[in-house]
């Protein structure tokens, strides 16, 4: 007589859906608004971009995120119809502050290849885990350029990141950006568990605990540095950019005519 083997019950993925959810993916929809237009910046970094393939790469760009920003307006209104925009926090809204072109390396580091990953992370959880065939599909089409803008990003990265300091230096700049999500969740969490549904809650902490690991480790495989936390390596490259940025850029004569 064979064994019984006892099944083990798997636990079932969140789902998000309307109504029940339109509160949290109305807020999520206006923060992805708030990222596009940010991305309008693209504008300054035009005049310190190195050649005109980069240049031309950031004028499709801007088309991209005024594109992207009137998708979102339409899945805020279709989620949430009649309500205000819900607006950003002022933790959120320092984190998703763009930098200047003027440190050109920087801002395609940190804007691109890791900004752009954030994003990309939390639509793609999106589109895994919402029942509704609207919203799946906007954020696909939105997705598809996103993933451009990441590899621009990371083109960008690996020609500047040659030499040991430049890569222990935009590694501890990826260190603001890590903390800073750690820490906005930590803020965060009693408000999301009180204020969303369960699902919601559920989805949310599975995103800022497994999409912060993925993106760090991402992260350094594209340094080819080692995964490492270190608040010390944080601060002291923190202040180098501080000292560095209002210089950057100044004398900065664009090489194409």
């Amino acid at each position: 007589m064979k064994p019984v083997q006892a099944k083990i019950q798997q636990p079932t993925a969140p789902r998000l859906r309307l109504p029940e959810d339109r509160e949290l993916l109305a807020f999520v929809f206006a923060r992805f608004i708030d990222g596009e237009m940010t991305g309008l910046s693209e504008g300054h970094a035009l005049n310190y971009a190195p050649d005109l393939a980069s240049a031309d790469f950031l004028a499709k760009q801007i088309r991209d995120e005024i594109r992207h920003a009137r998708m979102y307006a339409r899945l805020v209104a279709y989620t949430a119809p009649g309500s205000a925009v819900p607006r950003a926090g002022y933790l959120l809204k320092q984190i998703m502050a763009p930098l200047s072109g003027r440190v050109w390396a920087e801002h395609c580091f940190l804007d691109k290849a890791v900004g752009e990953r954030w994003v990309l992370s939390l639509m793609e959880t999106l589109i895994a885990h919402v029942d509704d065939k609207k919203i799946v599909t906007n954020l696909k089409a939105i997705a598809r350029d996103e993933r451009g803008h990441i590899a621009f990003g990371e083109q960008q990265t690996r020609a500047y990141a040659h030499s040991r300091w430049r890569r222990y230096y935009l590694w501890g700049l990826f260190l603001r950006v890590d903390f800073a999500m750690g820490l906005a969740y930590r803020l965060l969490r009693r408000m999301i568990q009180r204020r969303y549904s369960p699902a919601a809650a559920q989805l949310l902490k599975v995103f800022f605990t497994d999409a912060r690991q993925g993106i760090a480790q991402h992260t350094a495989d594209l340094l080819g540095v080692r995964l490492n936390r270190s608040f010390v390596q944080m601060l002291f490259c923190q202040l180098v950019f501080l000292l560095k940025s209002p210089f950057a850029g100044r004398f900065h004569r664009t090489p194409y005519p």
